[in-house]
């Protein structure tokens, strides 16, 4: 092998590293982006949920079954992130009420409604 021959494989070598290493880098990004829509997805879901006034829009019993436990979990997590934000921009005096409303149907022997 002469030393051209030699400088040419070389040059080859590093230019299929850094091609490996861009398709590494992108599939590397494809993946965070997968994880990114997947979880868009679970925020619609927790969205579609919370405000679905429509019975097309709830997940039926079967449909929960056919989720895996951590994909359960991420969801309820996301529904109680968004009821908080939702709860958040609620003025004073209905967050009160809806308070007042919710204890009292958590402990309904201590709260009356007057």
């Amino acid at each position: 092998m002469t030393k051209n021959e030699w400088e040419q494989d070389l040059e080859q070598r590093e230019l299929e590293k850094k091609a490996y290493n861009r398709g590494y880098r992108a599939g590397a990004n494809i993946e965070g982006v997968t994880e990114a829509l997947k979880r868009v997805e679970l925020l619609e879901k927790a969205l579609l949920e919370f405000v679905g006034y429509e019975d097309e829009w709830l997940q039926t019993k079967s449909d929960l079954m056919r989720e895996n436990k951590a994909d359960l979990v991420t969801q309820i997590i996301y529904q109680r992130q968004l009821m908080r934000e939702l709860y958040n921009y609620l003025d004073d005096d209905v967050r009160l009420k809806l308070r007042t409303k919710v204890e009292s149907h958590i402990w309904p022997v201590t709260h009356r409604e007057d």
